[in-house]
């Protein structure tokens, strides 16, 4: 069975298969105030994959508080309604706001208009969803909307001191990889996404 992983501390990690890779649901833990960074793709994913994970975590699906949404696409957003059909208090979160004390949005323009990613003050750590592209991931490659927006986002967390730790919902390429841990390493992965972005 597909579990939660801690990437670090409060902040676990649901692979749920996806065409030939995966998409990822975070759960992050905040005292009673736990929250679900996207929802996967279909219902049956909330029902297979999320449901179990959270018992396995010792939770009900009515325990989680809140439900980020990074942007809409269906990997990410899909399994909106299934999840609120099981837990119809849920608050959706989709645009910029404070969570919960040291957790907020963080805007992530450029994939899509609205992209969000979730930055935890805890543990210096931000949750980017499809915010950050590297060179893409199998058969999507550095899906971009509005160029300029992109460039900015990527200059915002270069000059955001705060980021130490990124969490990708996929294993983009060049680093085959969806963790990102270190100040060091963040401003490599910023600069690798600038010259993918651009080489594209």
């Amino acid at each position: 069975m597909n579990a939660f992983v801690k990437k670090i501390n409060g902040i676990y990690q649901l692979k749920i298969p996806f065409e030939r890779i995966y998409t990822s649901v975070f759960l992050m833990e905040a005292q009673e105030k736990n929250m679900l960074v996207d929802c996967g793709t279909t219902a049956e994913d909330v029902d297979t994959y999320i449901v179990p994970a959270l018992k396995q975590k010792g939770y009900e699906i009515s325990d989680i508080k809140s439900l980020i949404l990074t942007h809409r696409h269906t990997d990410h957003a899909g399994g909106l309604g299934r999840v609120l059909a099981l837990a119809p208090s849920i608050a959706v979160v989709t645009d910029a706001c404070t969570l919960f004390v040291g957790i907020s949005t963080y805007p992530l323009a450029g994939h899509t208009e609205d992209s969000i990613g979730v930055f935890d003050e805890r543990t210096h750590t931000l949750i980017t969803g499809d915010g950050l592209q590297g060179a893409g991931v199998d058969r999507y490659h550095c899906s971009v909307k509005d160029k300029s927006a992109y460039l900015e986002t990527l200059e915002r967390i270069k000059n955001d001191e705060r980021v130490e730790n990124l969490l990708l919902s996929h294993a983009y390429e060049p680093w085959n990889s969806d963790g990102v841990f270190g100040r060091e390493q963040v401003l490599r992965c910023l600069e690798e996404c600038r010259i993918c972005f651009l080489q594209r």
